[in-house]
């Protein structure tokens, strides 16, 4: 029988050409990062499908949860998230569903998989849906499974205009309740990938700024992990890659 539990998760990422990650000596969990965007040539303004994804690989049976994730992306493209719609996690997470949240606010979706060593269960689905947070400062993320218990849950993840070598970040603290899904389950998250595409009144929700020269616009992912049984943060790893464009 499928216990249920709500639990929370992450959401987003990004990048293009798999890079592996160097981790810690005294960890061996490895990180990779990859994205694309579509299309990979166009005018200022254009409207951009960005898909993003990352891996978690474990070595030598470790135990540990993730617990938060950072993505810089480039500064080569604008997101318009301030003129969209809206949905906050809440509303979705009263009534479970998405009813309440307004048309153009859906900005994504995607997939995950998961490992439950306790169960035991691997290569778990889950499904991502993603919405504009409000005033596009944020990504509401929300994720539905069904084994080995079953989840509906949004949460928030905030998303910042910064300067520099990048342009935006968004950072996914994961709940302790997606960590430990149930009591003694620890869910280990070791792939994740969206895709975000929309537009409102024309408007696009990424819109393409001029590419760099060479063609490659940097882009960086921090994953941090908690020990299963746990709550503090104990080791982290980081990939950086790249987005090609024309």
């Amino acid at each position: 029988m499928v216990r249920t539990r709500a639990g929370r998760t992450l959401a987003v990422a990004a990048a293009s050409t798999l890079l592996l990650a160097t981790a810690p000596a005294a960890m061996a969990t490895q990180s990779t990062i990859r994205g694309s965007i579509s299309p990979n040539k166009g005018k200022p303004g254009t409207a951009l499908a960005l898909s993003v994804g990352f891996t978690i690989k474990r070595e030598n049976n470790e135990n540990n949860t993730l617990s938060k994730v950072v993505l810089s992306f480039p500064r080569n493209a604008t997101v318009n998230g301030a003129k969209f719609p809206s949905c906050k996690p809440e509303q979705i997470n009263a009534t479970r569903s998405f009813s309440s949240c307004p048309k153009g606010s859906k900005i994504g979706s995607g997939s995950l998989r998961a490992d439950v060593p306790a169960v035991p269960v691997s290569n778990v689905p889950g499904i991502v849906t993603l919405f504009n947070g409000p005033g596009g400062k944020s990504i509401t993320v929300n994720i539905v499974a069904h084994n080995p218990v079953e989840i509906f849950e949004a949460f928030k993840a905030p998303l910042k205009k910064v300067g520099g070598r990048y342009g935006y970040v968004l950072t996914a603290p994961i709940p302790t309740t997606l960590q430990e899904i149930n009591d003694g389950w620890f869910a280990q998250v070791t792939s994740f990938q969206t895709k975000v595409k929309a537009t409102w009144r024309n408007l696009p929700y990424i819109a393409a700024k001029k590419c760099p020269a060479g063609g490659r616009a940097p882009i960086a992912g921090a994953f941090t992990f908690s020990p299963g049984g746990e709550i503090p943060a104990s080791a982290s790893t980081t990939a950086t890659s790249f987005i090609t464009c024309k």
